[in-house]
């Protein structure tokens, strides 16, 4: 098979898959603010793209070094439509130097809609997020410049998909319920670079859900799928350059 052959199958396949499934699930990828100190306030400003199926969002970020060692951090994104999420975590910091090793605890809520004008149905996506992250980076090397790190978060994605199907002259209405726990984990990668408050930044994040059943297959029996990827690109603000450098 030709490469062009290839590319036009792999397409095919991926808008009858989007045709005949709805979206349940995406990386949710929250700024790695790599706090080093008490006072330290970090707010950020991006645009996300999951993949294969182009899911697109706007989102921001806001972290604080409470104390010495407490962080805390709120995180929101919106796909313009019906769809969003929201996250809140607690966490301990510890820097050496420019190295800085973060850990956090939290909880978010999500959901997504979706509606099919040509047969009715009706994808209403909710769920609940628990859980903890470690990250550990690199933040003001190069002279203030450049930010570098990696994160994991675990958790378990606890969620509540309704799909619905009306009744036509042939069948009655179908609803379809999934809410089965599954475990999470995602790691996450990223980097800044620009001046010592104002930053470009990217980040790369990548997901892995198993279900509760036999195959560990994650939306079992429901028309759903989830997205394994999000690339996110925005702005970052430190509001005070850090003493530890």
């Amino acid at each position: 098979m030709s490469i062009v052959k290839s590319i036009k199958a792999i397409v095919i396949l991926m808008v009858s898959v989007l045709m005949t499934s709805c979206i349940a699930y995406r990386p949710q990828v929250a700024e790695m603010p790599l706090i080093h100190e008490k006072g330290e306030l970090q707010m950020n400003g991006s645009v996300g793209l999951s993949a294969p199926f182009g899911d697109a969002y706007v989102g921001t970020t806001a972290s604080y070094g409470a104390t010495n060692w407490l962080a805390v951090q709120g995180h929101v994104n919106w796909n313009g439509y019906k769809g969003a999420y929201g996250q809140a975590a607690v966490g301990a910091f510890k820097a050496w130097n420019h190295a800085v090793l973060e850990g956090y605890i939290g909880y978010g809520l999500g959901g997504n809609q979706w509606e099919n004008e040509n047969n009715g149905r009706q994808f209403n996506a909710f769920y609940h997020l628990p859980y903890a992250q470690i990250e550990f980076g690199w933040a003001g090397i190069a002279k203030g410049h450049i930010d570098v790190g990696l994160g994991v978060k675990s958790g378990c994605v606890i969620p509540n998909l309704i799909d619905r199907l009306p009744a036509t002259e042939s069948q009655p209405e179908r609803i379809t319920r999934y809410t089965s726990p599954m475990a999470l984990l995602e790691p996450q990668f990223f980097f800044r670079a620009g001046g010592q408050h104002l930053k470009w930044t990217f980040n790369l994040g990548y997901s892995q859900l198993w279900g509760s059943g036999p195959d560990h297959e994650p939306f079992a029996g429901i028309n759903a799928i989830y997205m394994p990827f999000t690339i996110n690109m925005g702005i970052t603000y430190d509001f005070n350059v850090f003493i530890k450098r």
